[in-house]
C-alpha cells in the first residue's frame, strides 16, 4: 500500500516529466512539485517506507534536497535556467526510479546532460535513458582506448 502511494506522489511528477504538474496558464507549477516531495518526505520521516532500504531512503532524501534547493523561490519553471531545470528533472527522476527499484527501472530512467559541441563553445541538452547516457559514454571511452598507431601497409602508397 506504501509502494503505491509513493509511486502516485512520484508519477504525477515523473511519467512525463515535470511538466505534467502545470498551472492554468501551462507553466509548470514548481510548489505543486514542492508540495508532493514534501509528503513524500513526511512518510519518509513517520518511517512508513518498508519495502525501501536505507539506502535507497538516502538517495531520495539526497535529491530532494537539490529539488528543494532548485526551487527555492520560485513558481515558475522558466524561471530556472536550462542547467537548473536539467538538473530538476534529473533529481526527480531519481526519485522516481528509486521508489520504483531496481536496476531495470534505472536503466529505463530518463536523464538529461548538457555537452559541449565540438568546435564551438556552445552546449546542446541531450535526453536519453540512463542506459542510453552509458552506452555512449562507453562508445566515447572505447573510441579513444583504440590504439591510434597503424600496422602493416595501411595508409601506405604503392
Amino acid at each position: 500500500m506504501l509502494r503505491l502511494s509513493l509511486l502516485l506522489v512520484v508519477a504525477c511528477l515523473c511519467s512525463g516529466g515535470i511538466a505534467d504538474a502545470s498551472g492554468p496558464s501551462g507553466q509548470t507549477s514548481i510548489p505543486a512539485i514542492v508540495e508532493q516531495q514534501k509528503a513524500l518526505a513526511a512518510d519518509l520521516d513517520a518511517g512508513n517506507v518498508d519495502e525501501l532500504t536505507p539506502r535507497q531512503i538516502n538517495v531520495i532524501r539526497k535529491a530532494q534536497r537539490e529539488v528543494f534547493t532548485l526551487t527555492e523561490g520560485k513558481s515558475a519553471l522558466n524561471q530556472l535556467s536550462i542547467d537548473d531545470q536539467v538538473r530538476l528533472e534529473n533529481a526527480l527522476e531519481r526519485i522516481n526510479a528509486e521508489v520504483k527499484g531496481g536496476r531495470l527501472a534505472k536503466d529505463r530512467q530518463e536523464v538529461c546532460w548538457r555537452e559541449r559541441i565540438s568546435g564551438s563553445q556552445m552546449k546542446s541538452t541531450r535526453c536519453g535513458t540512463e542506459a542510453e547516457r552509458r552506452e555512449a559514454r562507453e562508445g566515447a571511452r572505447d573510441f579513444l582506448e583504440k590504439p591510434k598507431v597503424c600496422a602493416g601497409d595501411c595508409g601506405s602508397m604503392r
